[in-house]
């Protein structure tokens, strides 16, 4: 499995790259009222607006700092409903792609978005680890369709898919 890698708080963590879309330099993003900590608000990408949060927010309770380093990563999630969505995550300090040498843990064995710690193949003798992010946890579902929502992202309704 490849992992997309970066630190947080001084810990490496991952994210399966199937589920990353791209990895930008840092987008501005607008604030958004009466959201928690880890969101940083709206931002533009390629024509249209995803809600984006703060990855070391959620991790370490301290928000990521605007550096040269920093950037948002593009990713694709499954929605409550079940349909794909993206979402931006603003991370510290991109180290790029590693490859896991232990299997993780399946999503639905996960609890929360904080996976498995995993083992890295490195090019050195050290050992390497990161803890797994699952996307699709990252938030509760009913504050990711909200998000989404703002984002003008509205997901369908599951009860008018099972009636019609």
């Amino acid at each position: 499995m490849q992992l997309l890698t970066f630190t947080a708080a001084g810990r490496r963590y991952g994210i399966e790259t199937p589920r990353v879309v791209e990895v930008l330099p840092l987008i501005a993003a607008r604030p958004l009222p009466k959201q928690s900590n880890e969101v940083r608000g709206l931002i533009r990408y390629r024509g249209r607006m995803l809600p984006a949060l703060d990855l070391s927010q959620l991790i370490s309770e301290v928000r990521c700092r605007d550096r040269l380093g920093t950037r948002t990563i593009i990713v694709r999630l499954a929605t409550p409903a079940g349909h794909p969505a993206l979402l931006g995550l603003v991370a510290e300090d991109v180290v790029g792609i590693a490859t896991a040498v232990t299997t993780a843990a399946t999503p639905s064995e996960t609890d929360g978005f904080l996976g498995p710690v995993i083992d890295l193949a490195t090019s050195s003798a050290s050992l390497e680890t990161a803890q797994l992010i699952n996307v699709d946890g990252i938030l509760p579902d009913a504050e990711l369709t909200a998000l989404l929502g703002l984002a003008g992202q509205p997901l369908p309704d599951p009860t008018s898919e099972a009636t019609a």
